[in-house]
């Protein structure tokens, strides 16, 4: 619409001096010239005021999106007319987005640009193309509306959440040992790389006293050692039908790739080679463990488009592709779903006889509505039902994690706000006894 609400006020408001010319009957006289006023203003408002091609428009935004949480998008203009402009912007935001603070006010000063902010919270990954910007504003006297668009369609990729790579306080490190060659990751008595000589401590292992040092300096005196570096971890990720089920209205899939992000990213900083094998009834992709900043952007660009498939995982597959791709010992971090005892036993078989050299990692996630539904107050048939499936599956699912302990392999099953956490600190915890 062209016309303003304060054009149509003024509009309305002629009804004012039309009462007021009734009583000298020149009502007519009065209703004419009033009109003939205002839309003569509004027409020289009309001209005055800037076209659009006064006017450039761009998005900011950055290349890579995260999902599931807060992406601030930029639209900047800038105003090459002689007016001072109040400019409404909305972008053409993709589906599976949801927008804050979608109209975007910006007050733009003659020859100058300025930068208004919305936010984007992904619901997928992937890529996704954002689409035109529309503007509108009012006239430089405010009884017209100008209106146009822009053409800054652009196609963004949406990530794992990698703002969990700096959000994260992890228990089991402090900040600044994340960040590698500013400070080493000093764990005295653990390891086997030698560090330096210290005085004994009560606690300390025997095994790791220095005889020859003991006995120069009159008392005991330990060797202390550091963590190994160059060890190999891969990250195996399930996309078959059991990783489509979701917890919050976020897949399984989408926790895992989380968590395996931030996985690689701690593996990488902490002087180890990470790598990457995604797989459902085949082997989709598969990264060789490797270092550097190079090795984490190819892990990014091979996990960001991951999506499940209605397929069968076939483990046995997979562990005989890794066997012939991955000669050196790694940790096998497995995200993956196991709906029952079978299942687990056949993985944990395949394990045992195709992956022997390796170390295996099992990770799952647990839906903490299970324990809500097998501990809640029962008030009907229906929930008698609910109440004792959830106690089933809870059932079968001990049966599981106890297949494994049995066959001396680790598993991490938690909900799905510890996930990334605690998949972390199992394989800090790993590495620092040894057992990688």
């Amino acid at each position: 619409m062209l016309f303003s609400k304060r054009f149509l006020a003024l509009l309305a408001s002629g009804i004012v001096p039309v009462i007021i010319a009734s009583f000298i009957g020149l009502e007519l006289y009065a209703f004419l010239i009033y009109n003939i006023i205002i839309f003569s203003l509004f027409i020289v408002d009309f001209r005055i005021t800037p076209d659009t091609n006064l006017l450039c428009v761009e998005r900011v935004c950055q290349e890579k999106l995260s999902m599931g949480t807060e992406n601030e998008i930029g639209i900047n203009i800038r105003n090459n007319s002689g007016y001072a402009l109040d400019i409404e912007a909305i972008d053409e935001v993709p589906e599976y987005m949801k927008t804050r603070n979608s109209i975007v006010t910006i007050r733009v000063a003659p020859h100058y640009e300025a930068v208004g902010n919305y936010y984007v919270v992904p619901e997928k990954r992937g890529e996704f193309k954002f689409g035109k910007i529309h503007v509108r504003y009012k006239g430089v006297m405010g009884l017209c509306m100008k209106k146009g668009f822009f053409d800054v369609e652009n196609t963004y990729k949406v990530y794992p959440n990698l703002k969990d790579l700096s959000k994260y306080g992890l228990a089991a490190i402090k900040k600044s040992q994340l960040i590698q060659g500013i400070k080493k990751n000093k764990s005295f008595g653990i390891g086997t790389e030698f560090e330096s000589l210290r005085e004994y401590i009560e606690g300390d292992d025997y095994r790791k006293i220095n005889w020859m040092a003991t006995a120069r300096a009159n008392k005991f005196i330990v060797n202390t050692y550091e963590h190994e570096r160059n060890q190999q971890i891969m990250i195996m990720l399930d996309s078959s039908r059991v990783m489509n089920s979701e917890i919050n209205h976020i897949k399984k899939l989408d926790y895992s790739i989380n968590a395996a992000f931030l996985l690689a990213d701690v593996v990488l900083k902490k002087g180890d080679n990470a790598g990457v094998m995604v797989f459902d009834n085949t082997v989709k992709r598969f990264i060789k463990p490797g270092k550097g900043m190079g090795q984490f952007q190819l892990i990014a660009e091979n996990l960001y488009n991951v999506q499940e498939n209605f397929v069968t995982a076939d483990y046995v597959a997979a562990l005989t592709y890794l066997n012939r791709n991955q000669k050196r010992r790694c940790l096998l971090c497995i995200f993956t779903e196991l709906f029952n005892a079978d299942e687990a036993f056949q993985l944990a078989s395949a394990l045992k006889g195709l992956a022997r050299q390796h170390i295996p990692l099992i990770i799952t996630i647990k839906d903490m509505r299970l324990y809500d539904y097998a501990e809640g107050n029962v008030e009907d048939t229906k929930g008698i039902y609910t109440q004792v499936a959830a106690m089933k599956l809870i059932s079968e699912r001990e049966k599981i994690k106890k297949i494994f302990n049995d066959s001396s392999i680790a598993v991490v099953d938690v909900p799905p706000d510890k996930l990334s956490i605690e998949v972390v600190n199992k394989y800090l915890s790993m590495k620092s006894m040894m057992q990688i």
